[in-house]
């Protein structure tokens, strides 16, 4: 079933409207009546007219189909406010005429809105005839009323001092200012002088009498107490006299409210004395550099910077780096001041690097830099720095990581490390085709050492130790500590000084075994010797045990990685043991 819009009838007599005699009669207005879909239902009058429309452009299509975008949106919110009930009224403009629209809702019997009706009538005409009338007649008005909101939006008045009357005129912005009712003030100097701070009027009178024989302006700031509310306020006064034949015939003086000025140069000298005792206090050096030449604008303390001397000042931004920064610094550090001319605001770069002369070592500094000053195209043409001596903390940050990888008692590198370095040997040894060794020693009767004379000397003879295993290998070869008295040697022979090249054929691993068998002699050898901890000598030998990573490759695919390899080495010792001790065991693969 086909429901029926009961406002069918009465919409389509809106429609035949816009032809009706009355609605065309219109010379200067139109009358127009839209449906919820802001679709025009009818349009009449002549007034469409100079909007370039007829009644059939219009008729059936939306303003959205019929205007700009610029006048939809004049439009569009008083059309769905007439549909919701209200009426709106609005000025358009439309190229250069000017069209007063009144629109409303459009309702049945019932009190129910079938659609929106408005009235528009062109008033250019009218308007420009107001515009002239209230140009003409409000000249002088509107020169004074220019004069007052200048007043008020400057905190400001102006007042003159008739000699010949004995008259004083303030301006509405003066009685502005003071708070001041103008019915209540007769124009009397006396009543004027009451307003004046008591501790600022000698110098209010002084000045006045200055001016009465002198021509040149005079300025000073005094204080007044507002009447509404007592408050003290200070004013800016330009005063001057006006002569004719050299007889004063005025004083006339404009007067400004500083008030917020004065609290804030308080505010701002309290706010840079802070800022001075905070750099004062500082252990920071804070400067101002500009990124073009390197110069440094500004300085808080350049004497405090560690490594500089007097005459190395213009490179404490460190723009310029040749003479204080250490040469492996130093082209990061221009690679960071390249970047710091794109810096987006709130960006901060930050580097360590050292700074010093060599002599008397080098300490570490951190630089911060944010934009400080930019040039019209945006980019950072100076930058605001800090640097802080962060020697102390790199120090400890390096013990750290020092510590974190090696044995705290002998100073060698402990199992982490040991892994990280042999995983690095494994790879070269692949790539290169050549053979590495490695050797897994445990000490012999170290167990009667610490048991005999305490683990004091325990220490003692593990120090040792370390210090001969360190004198049977070379720069390139690894001795870590693993355990107590366990230790683990890797011997990487092509990087030995004396080494011979890769082949370009079959790699020359008995060359490699060899070396790694004699480094197993040595170390046997060179702790044969005594060791002696306060007068007391101590005997200890070396269980080694020796595996190749290649044959372990070979034999067994895919299990060539760092901890496997360091096990076998470390069976190899076992067997070595268990052999009598004090004797070398080469891994067998079986």
């Amino acid at each position: 079933m086909t429901s029926v819009d009961p406002h069918a009838d009465t919409i389509e007599l809106l429609r035949m409207a816009g032809s009706h005699p009355i609605v065309q009669g219109f010379p200067d207005g139109a009358i127009i009546v839209f449906d919820r879909d802001l679709r025009y239902l009818c349009a009449g009058g002549r007034g469409i007219a100079p909007l370039g429309l007829t009644q059939e452009r219009t008729e059936g299509r939306t303003i959205y189909d019929i205007f700009p975008s610029e006048m939809v949106a004049e439009f569009e919110g008083p059309y769905r406010h007439a549909l919701a009930g209200h009426e709106t009224s609005l000025e358009v403009r439309f190229e250069d005429r000017i069209f007063l629209h009144r629109i409303s809702p459009l309702m049945d019997a019932g009190g129910t809105v079938i659609a929106g009706i408005g009235y528009a009538l062109d008033v250019t005409e009218s308007r420009r005839s107001e515009e002239a009338l209230r140009s003409s007649e409000q000249g002088l008005r509107e020169e004074r009323r220019r004069l007052r909101d200048a007043e008020a939006i400057g905190h400001s008045g102006s007042w003159e001092w008739d000699m010949a009357t004995d008259t004083i005129t303030w301006s509405e912005g003066l009685f502005a200012l003071h708070h001041l009712d103008p019915t209540d003030f007769p124009g009397g100097y006396a009543q004027a002088s009451a307003r004046v701070h008591p501790d600022d009027r000698d110098l209010v009178e002084t000045t006045l009498e200055a001016c009465r024989t002198s021509e040149a302006p005079i300025r000073f700031r005094y204080r007044v107490n507002r009447v509404s509310d007592g408050e003290v306020r200070w004013f800016d006064s330009h005063v001057r006299g006006v002569f004719e034949d050299g007889a004063l015939m005025r004083l006339v003086g404009a007067v400004a409210d500083i008030t917020d000025q004065v609290s804030a140069e308080a505010e701002a000298d309290e706010a840079n004395a802070f800022q001075q005792a905070v750099i004062a206090a500082s252990p920071d050096y804070t400067f101002i550099a500009d990124i073009r030449t390197g110069a440094t604008i500004y300085g808080s303390r350049e004497r405090d910077v560690p490594g500089l001397s007097g005459g190395a000042d213009g490179s404490v931004s460190s723009f310029i780096t040749d003479t204080v920064v250490h040469t492996d610094d130093q082209a990061r550090l221009r690679a960071m001041d390249e970047q710091a001319v794109a810096l987006g605001d709130g960006e901060v770069l930050e580097e360590r690097y050292r700074i010093g002369d060599g002599e008397d070592g080098w300490r570490w500094l951190s630089r911060r830099i944010v934009p400080f000053r930019r040039d019209q195209a945006g980019w950072v043409t100076e930058v605001l720095g800090v640097l802080r001596d962060v020697t102390d903390v790199v120090e400890a940050e390096e013990k750290l990581s020092h510590d974190a990888f090696h044995d705290s008692l002998t100073g060698l590198p402990n199992r982490a490390l040991l892994l990280d370095r042999l995983t690095e040997a494994l790879s070269r040894s692949e790539s290169l085709g050549r053979e590495i060794g490695v050797l897994y020693l445990d000490l012999d009767g170290f167990k009667r050492v610490n048991d005999t004379a305490g683990h004091a000397a325990g220490d003692a003879v593990l120090i040792e130790t370390a210090n001969r295993l360190r004198k049977v290998v070379r720069q390139g070869d690894t001795v870590a500590r693993v355990g107590g008295d366990e230790f683990v040697l890797v011997i990487e022979p092509w990087n030995r000084a004396d080494a011979a090249p890769p082949l370009d054929d079959a790699p020359d691993t008995t060359f490699d075994r060899t070396l790694a068998l004699k480094v197993a002699d040595r170390v046997v050898g060179v702790l044969q010797a005594p060791i002696v901890v306060h007068g007391v000598e101590h005997r200890v030998t070396a269980s080694v045990g020796i595996t190749y990573p290649s044959a372990l490759a070979l034999d067994h695919p895919g299990t060539m990685t760092a901890t496997h390899v360091v096990e076998e080495a470390d069976a190899a010792m076992y067997w070595a043991k268990q052999e009598g001790k004090n004797r070398v065991e080469v891994f067998a693969w079986t």
